[in-house]
């Protein structure tokens, strides 16, 4: 006997494929990241294979987006303070690429372009993503083995493909959904809408300033975007009911179909698997979802060398200093007062080589020395 099973029909030594189902329910961790898309995409309700279609069986329903904590996002006018930022927002931003102490300046605006149309056009799915390639795919994946199954007159195998595809199918109907994103109180007609910037502090110390009205900034920042199901929530349950069901009789169908269809059975979901993986690798979010509603300026970010400069620029950009103050983003001291006080002074004036660094070091070398004639002796801390 080799080393290997050269055979699959006979009673020696030979390949086994009992447990061939596992390739179908493994991949949940390369399909989590893509999840919001992949239920939202109108591909996704065709009849297909897809790694790990358990993950779709959820029987709760997610109202909100996920969202990037550890975030400060502070409205420069409003007074608002949030401690996240929102889904889409954070698809213009990528506030995981900001390095510590950079600072970038967006104007963000509704993207009036196409003149035939009086509003902006609603977020979806690119209709040319990776991810819809990936799915039409796995669609004709699923129609080959489904002739190759006929041809080889399995039919075991091809009830079990049929039912996994229609078992898809229906999870994904039941978590059909699109944005829906918050809307600012209704103003009379002709109202201009005031400005409403935010600044953006990562937990690194980037800093990000965003031009907007109020419009932009609560559909992106200040509001909650949502998730509007396509389904009432009684036809969901019964869809999730059935796609169990169906996924139950596939497992059983692929376990007793011949070992030529578990072997095509198994490749193709090996080529998802590895399809699917590449997707959560190499394409963000941001390639995937159409957010040409907006329109955006962005100039060169700038790279500080400290935390002070980095929050003089986002105080020169801003000229306030009153967002500083009611998120905590300076320490709270009489040194640090004098030095915001003299930092918005210089913003007003447009004076952008003010020397920010040495201000603070002279200003707390002077409070130093206050407190040293005050009590005799330097503080320890």
């Amino acid at each position: 006997m080799g080393w290997f099973p050269t055979k699959l029909d006979s009673d020696e030594s030979k390949w086994h494929f009992d447990i061939l189902i596992l390739l179908a329910v493994i991949g949940s961790s390369a399909t989590q990241k893509h999840m919001p898309a992949i239920t939202a995409s109108a591909f996704g309700l065709f009849p297909r294979l897809l790694p790990a279609p358990e993950t779709l069986l959820d029987t709760s329903r997610p109202y909100r987006l996920p969202s990037t904590q550890n975030v400060d996002v502070v409205g420069v006018h409003s007074g608002t303070v949030l401690t996240e930022l929102n889904y889409f927002a954070n698809l213009l931003h990528k506030i995981e690429d900001i390095k510590p102490f950079e600072f970038r300046s967006y104007e963000i605006d509704y993207n009036y372009d196409d003149e035939e149309k009086a509003e902006p056009s609603k977020l979806r799915i690119k209709t040319k993503s990776f991810l819809n390639v990936i799915t039409i795919l796995s669609i004709f994946m699923s129609v080959g083995l489904l002739v190759f199954a006929g041809v080889i007159h399995d039919g075991v195998a091809l009830v079990g493909v049929g039912t996994m595809a229609l078992s898809t199918s229906a999870a994904s109907l039941s978590a059909w959904w699109s944005p829906e994103l918050p809307e600012p109180p209704k103003r009379s007609v002709g109202t201009n809408l005031p400005p409403a910037d935010v600044v953006i502090r990562t937990r690194g110390g980037g800093f990000i300033v965003v031009r907007a009205n109020e419009k932009v900034v609560r559909e992106l920042y200040t509001g909650m975007d949502s998730c509007k199901y396509n389904l009432p929530d009684k036809a969901r349950q019964a869809f999730l009911a059935m796609s169990t069901l169906l996924l139950m009789t596939s497992v059983i169908m692929f376990s007793n179909s011949t070992e030529k269809m578990q072997i095509a059975v198994g490749a193709a979901y090996f080529i998802l698997n590895i399809l699917y993986w590449g997707l959560a690798l190499l394409v963000e979010p941001s390639d995937v979802w159409d957010t040409s509603r907006y329109k955006r300026k962005t100039p060169e970010p700038t790279f500080a060398k400290t935390y002070t400069q980095v929050l003089w620029l986002a105080v020169l950009e801003t000229k306030s200093i009153d967002w500083v103050r009611r998120a905590n983003i300076a320490p709270k001291t009489e040194a640090w007062d004098k030095w915001l006080q003299e930092a918005c002074e210089n913003a007003l004036k447009e004076n952008e080589d003010w020397p920010a660094e040495q201000r603070k070091d002279e200003i707390i070398a002077e409070y130093l020395l206050k407190l040293q004639n005050q009590n005799g002796v330097l503080p320890q801390d």
